[in-house]
């Protein structure tokens, strides 16, 4: 792993934890499920990069880490995506039927590709040809995001209108903008991933430039969450004032 990628990562992770921590306080204060999902994503993510990360710091240049460190973080990887999932349906669609049976699908996929990959030999799940769980992990890990993107998106457009009735508060018409720009984000952090697996398999090394994307696309997405639950008093007066009258 290129130097700068890893220390991006880092960087991430640490921030992951924080910001996960100080969600699952506030959940333990308002007992609600959204704070507490968002906290499980981020906690779980930064432990996805401590297990996978730390024990390069103890392999040679240009050694891999074991496999049981590469497996253990696509799955946590994947349990921080599927409390994603559980947020969203919490969020914007909870008690629909069709938004339960859409989590069980996402989970489905990442259960087959974690296993398609582990039989495979491809721990670290970066062969996009000789893993069959490849892409199943792949589109399983991205459907949460995609599916928070178009939401936030969605529920944006429709609260502006009530914002205009007074039917909706500015700092809440707002939030569902932040959730849609931070899906997107990860979508695009997804896109990068792939990028990255492709040109290892054809240059046979991580590239740097898109080790340092991968790692600013997680980083700004937490700033986002983080002014969501924890909105600073200037900013949400910038809000309020933004808005139409």
């Amino acid at each position: 792993m290129e130097e700068n990628a890893f220390t991006m990562e880092i960087i991430a992770g640490v921030i992951f934890f924080c910001v996960g921590v100080r969600l699952f306080r506030l959940s333990r204060r308002t007992r609600q499920a959204p704070e507490y999902m968002v906290a499980l994503t981020f906690i779980a993510w930064a432990l996805s990069f401590a297990i996978y990360d730390i024990p390069y710091l103890f392999t040679a240049e240009g050694e891999s880490v074991v496999p049981a460190a590469a497996y253990g973080s696509l799955i946590a990887v994947n349990v921080g995506n599927i409390a994603l999932a559980l947020f969203t349906r919490e969020v914007f669609r909870k008690g629909e039927r069709w938004a339960t049976w859409l989590v069980a699908a996402m989970v489905s996929l990442m259960l087959f590709g974690t296993a398609a990959s582990g039989w495979s030999g491809d721990w670290e799940q970066i062969d996009p040809i000789g893993n069959p769980g490849y892409w199943p992990q792949t589109v399983g890990g991205l459907a949460p995001s995609v599916w928070m993107c178009v939401e936030g998106f969605t529920q944006h457009h429709n609260a502006r209108k009530r914002l205009k009735l007074g039917l909706c508060s500015p700092i809440t018409c707002h939030n569902f903008l932040l959730w849609g720009i931070a899906g997107g984000l990860w979508l695009g952090l997804e896109g990068v991933l792939v990028a990255q697996d492709h040109f290892y398999l054809e240059a046979g090394e991580w590239s740097n430039a898109l080790g340092i994307a991968n790692g600013l696309l997680e980083i700004v997405p937490i700033a986002l969450m983080w002014l969501v639950f924890f909105p600073p008093a200037a900013y949400r007066r910038w809000v309020e004032g933004a808005q139409p009258a």
